[in-house]
């Protein structure tokens, strides 16, 4: 038999298995285009709250991301901290969110992948961390407040850092009751110009047993002032 022949005689398909077929085909590619379009909406709706907790001038935790990350390593730290810059409002307006990004990028670096670190609103900012000594505090300082070289401005800037320090008790104290500690030796080392103080809730013997215990100023008595704040 001729293949012409072979084509004129075999039996053809029938018509509604072709359109079962050609329907199957395109209920799966409109399967597919569907899955393929919800993942694409699943990963930028990711961004965008990856991005509404990150803070756009910094890079930081915006207050509502630190908060809640805060919260989960409380158990792990031994520092809360809240800091703010000194002698920043007359740059703020020419140079400000720069500033700030580089002061927030010395933070990580100095503190780790470990600490928790965000902008809690204008230039103050807030850890929580676990601290390795108390030359830390002073390398943080040393490094927030390190001239800054900004590449249109022919002179480097400096920019003052008043660092408030509150130890981390065991149970976890609440977070907003440790901030407020932290702002408490945050304005007193600000208000005397002292770099950082630490606020600890512990009781003397406690406080002299724990890592952050800052030496006293000269001229001042060693251990706790009445306030329950050590000062550097």
């Amino acid at each position: 038999m001729h293949l012409c022949e072979w084509m004129s005689t075999s039996t053809p398909l029938p018509r509604r298995a072709s359109r079962s077929a050609a329907t199957l085909g395109t209920a799966t590619v409109a399967a597919a285009a569907g899955w393929a379009a919800t993942a694409y909406r699943l990963r930028m709706r990711t961004r965008q709250l990856a991005r509404a907790h990150r803070d756009p001038v910094t890079g930081l935790l915006t207050r509502t991301g630190f908060e809640a990350a805060a919260v989960r390593t409380l158990t792990k730290a031994n520092a809360v901290g809240l800091l703010d810059l000194d002698g920043f409002k007359p740059i703020n307006d020419t140079h400000g969110h720069r500033v700030l990004r580089t002061v927030a990028r010395r933070l990580d670096a100095e503190l780790g992948t470990a600490a928790v670190t965000g902008r809690l609103g204008g230039d103050e900012l807030a850890f929580v961390a676990r601290l390795s000594d108390l030359d830390q505090l002073d390398r943080l300082l040393s490094a927030l407040t390190a001239p800054i070289t900004l590449p249109d401005l022919g002179r480097p800037l400096h920019v003052g850092v008043s660092l408030g320090i509150t130890t981390v008790t065991t149970p976890a104290p609440d977070l907003n009751e440790a901030l407020d500690g932290a702002d408490l030796a945050m304005y007193e080392a600000k208000t005397h110009r002292v770099g950082w103080r630490v606020h600890s809730p512990q009781t003397v013997p406690e406080f002299q047993k724990a890592v952050l215990r800052p030496p006293p100023c000269e001229g001042e008595p060693s251990g706790l002032m009445p306030t329950d704040t050590a000062r550097r």
